[in-house]
């Protein structure tokens, strides 16, 4: 029942918990969407709260929390089991909608036809996003009467990327249809961390190397924008010696994501993602050699921290330390490579630190 549900227009993160619902707006009268904020609680969620409590009042909207559901699949799932009107919009932790977006949406979503089971809307993303401003399609509007019909893959039951995909396939094969819409209704990764960015190159990655799942040339340009550097090649050598730290490598898998990265992208898409000087990475050697460790210690490019997140997430993937559950992602290997990009790993050959750390079987070098 509507009327059994809470009126509050200044919710606070400490409020929040897995089914948490409140209505935002005047009254409880007249709801036809539904806010699903869909959060792990990283720093971001704060932010995307503070975007909801902003959000204008005049047209009432059911606001529910979707919170440390995993895998993503099951959490996305959640959103069609638990929808009670007409429409319901995914709001990811790292989205920060405009205080006008409800009035938007429902202007897009008046009158459109019947077959039509979802509303794209941009956001604007300066990492990822390309154009001026830079864009990306984020914000999703289902249209609940349709998409109670359809599950994610699985039922939501297993761990998989590319969710959207999957879920939207059988959708689309049925005859229903999408709206893609230019229009701009907030900012996404606009107080995304170093772990964040971290984790959507996984993602990006996981993607590009499953066979079962379309992707595109805007999958690949993001992934090389963030490996644009002309040392790219020097810092995947390094970052391998480190990365056996925590397994080997299989060379095979390796080259074969390397051949993906080296594969042709027309020039407009590389330029609309400010890429100008494009260079090709070269096949690696993954055996782990204590000399070049020890010479790799010292290197420390602050500037290129996004290339070497970058570059991990890409050895992540191929080694299987990523999933797309928020309970099994790679913290330990993050953690580590932060700290070496910020300097805060050092070697004792130059009598600093005296950390210690396991290399391989029962082998310990220091740092």
């Amino acid at each position: 029942m509507m009327s059994n549900i809470e009126i509050n227009n200044n919710v606070g993160v400490d409020d929040l918990f897995n089914g948490k619902t409140w209505i935002h707006g005047k009254s409880n009268t007249g709801v036809k969407i539904t806010l699903f904020l869909i959060t792990i609680c990283t720093n971001q969620l704060i932010y995307s709260l503070d975007a909801i409590n902003k959000l204008t009042t005049d047209i009432p909207v059911i606001v529910n929390v979707i919170m440390n559901v995993s895998p993503t699949n099951a959490a996305y799932n959640e959103m069609r089991l638990r929808c009670t009107t007409l429409f319901f919009v995914q709001v990811d932790e790292d989205m920060e909608l405009y205080e006008n977006s409800i009035e938007t949406l429902t202007k897009h979503i008046s009158g459109r036809s019947g077959k039509t089971f979802l509303n794209t809307f941009k956001l604007i993303d300066d990492v990822l996003g390309i154009g001026n401003p830079p864009i990306i399609d984020c914000i999703k509007i289902y249209n609940n009467e349709i998409m109670k019909k359809y599950p994610t893959f699985e039922n939501g039951k297993s761990s998989v990327s590319s969710v959207d995909q999957l879920w939207h396939n059988p959708i689309i094969e049925s005859g229903y249809k999408i709206n893609n819409t230019s229009t701009i209704i907030g900012h996404h990764g606009k107080h995304r961390s170093n772990f964040d960015l971290f984790l959507r190159y996984c993602k990006i990655t996981k993607s590009l190397t499953n066979s079962q799942i379309k992707t595109n040339n805007g999958h690949l340009c993001k992934l090389l924008k963030g490996l644009n550097v002309t040392h790219v090649n020097e810092l995947f050598e390094k970052i391998i010696q480190h990365f056996n730290l925590f397994c080997s490598i299989d060379n095979k898998k390796l080259n074969g994501v390397i051949k993906i990265l080296n594969g042709y992208v027309p020039n407009n898409y590389l330029h609309m993602y400010n890429i100008h000087d494009r260079e090709l990475i070269g096949n690696k050697n993954t055996i782990f050699n204590v000399e070049n460790f020890t010479q790799s210690l010292t290197f420390c490019y602050s500037n290129d921290k996004n290339v070497v997140l970058c570059i991990v997430s890409i050895l992540c993937v191929i080694t299987g330390n990523y999933e797309y559950s928020f309970d099994k992602y790679p913290k330990d290997i993050f953690n580590y490579f932060d700290k070496l990009t910020n300097n805060e790993i050092n070697t004792t050959i130059n009598g600093k630190s005296s950390k210690l750390i396991k290399l391989v079987d029962d082998n310990f070098y220091y740092v």
